[in-house]
């Protein structure tokens, strides 16, 4: 486990599986939380069965196009790897739809299993000076908008869904739990789309608390305070039951757990209102929590995975948000060991996201 799962090698470049894919060299490559529940062994066994070994982790890639035409191209990479990817035709129900990311045949095709670029042996990943991406997958980065912008679309994406599947209206109540990179530019998407509503954003650590107020949050607290706000914001009342748990009667219209550990799943549940709707948008492995609540209430649970047609917005909205100033700084693929050991620290810190910087 950790950085001892990791080894830095010198290997040969990925071939192009087919037509329609580019070589793509990366300028800056994210480490995202699930990268670091994989290194870590925190990653769900589910996902073992949907990636093939050896593989080159990152999914957070701004580069660019290594060879053709577009040879020079600044790109961001989405990663999801679909049907037409594959080039499985007629493609699948999910990719007709525009959702490759909820592909049904992640195992089949010219690839290896593989859900995203990152977990697919052939692909390569952005941890890498080269990868070989589908021209379907490359979206052009404008030349106003920096490369530490443009490393942040593809969470920014995943952001701006997990805001639709929300779906928050207008006046409603949110909470939103969690102020790392996910969480924050969860919150920016939110109050992008619901300039009205109330967001209060659960935020441990005073660097991420100040995040969340720049990024538009309404109310700022503690994990331990959760309950007590959330009465006052919601006007519910607060139980406090058998070895202190707390919940709300009453309680908030749509709740975002931008964590996914069994502590949050469990804190989002009983502050939501009865036939309220709970998004889990950072991605949860295994873990126990008391799902009671959701019984009770009859709540809506829904996960929030991946893209639809999202990447185009995600480029527009960071020309405006500026999410690279989320960046703490950029690290050199050889110093790998020290920047997942300093990735953690420097979420906490509130500067939420660590870089390889790769390109010369």
């Amino acid at each position: 486990p950790g950085a001892g799962a990791l080894a830095l090698a010198d290997v040969r470049p990925p071939r192009l599986p087919g037509p329609g894919w580019l070589p793509v060299r990366p300028r800056l490559t994210g480490i995202c939380g699930s990268d670091l529940a994989l290194v870590t062994g925190k990653a769900s066994l589910h996902l073992a069965t949907l990636t093939s070994t050896p593989f080159i982790p990152g999914h957070e890639i701004v580069g660019e196009i290594g060879s053709g035409p577009r040879r020079g191209e600044r790109v961001v990479v989405q990663p999801a790897l679909g049907c037409t990817v594959r080039g499985i035709t007629p493609p699948c129900p999910e990719c007709a739809q525009g959702l490759p990311a909820l592909c049904r045949n992640v195992i089949d095709g010219n690839l290896s299993a593989g859900l995203q670029t990152g977990y697919c042996r052939e692909t390569g990943g952005g941890w890498a000076e080269g990868l070989v991406a589908h021209e379907s997958q490359l979206h052009t980065v404008p030349d106003d908008l920096s490369d530490e912008d443009a490393v942040l679309v593809e969470p920014l994406a995943c952001a701006l869904h997990a805001a639709r599947m929300a779906d928050v209206q207008p006046g409603e109540n949110v909470a939103l739990i969690g102020a790392g990179t996910i969480g924050l530019l969860t919150l920016a998407a939110v109050r992008e789309a619901a300039p009205s509503a109330t967001i209060i954003v659960v935020a441990k650590y005073p660097g991420q608390q100040t995040a969340a107020r720049r990024f538009g949050a309404d109310d700022v607290v503690e994990p331990d305070r959760l309950y007590i706000e959330g009465a006052r914001i919601t006007h519910s009342r607060r139980l406090v039951g058998h070895q202190n748990r707390e919940m709300l009667l009453g309680g908030f219209d749509r709740v975002l757990d931008c964590v996914g550990s069994g502590m949050s799943i469990e804190q989002a549940i009983t502050i939501t209102r009865p036939r309220g709707r709970v998004v889990l948008v950072g991605m949860p492995g295994e873990l126990k929590t008391d799902l009671a609540a959701a019984w009770l209430r009859e709540l809506e649970l829904r996960g929030a995975y991946g893209y639809e047609h999202d990447f185009p917005a995600a480029l527009e909205f960071a020309s405006t948000l500026k999410p690279g100033r989320l960046i703490d700084r950029g690290w050199p693929l050889r110093a790998f060991a020290k920047a997942l050991e300093q990735a953690p620290k420097s979420a906490r810190a509130g500067r939420a996201k660590t870089v390889f910087e790769i390109a010369a």
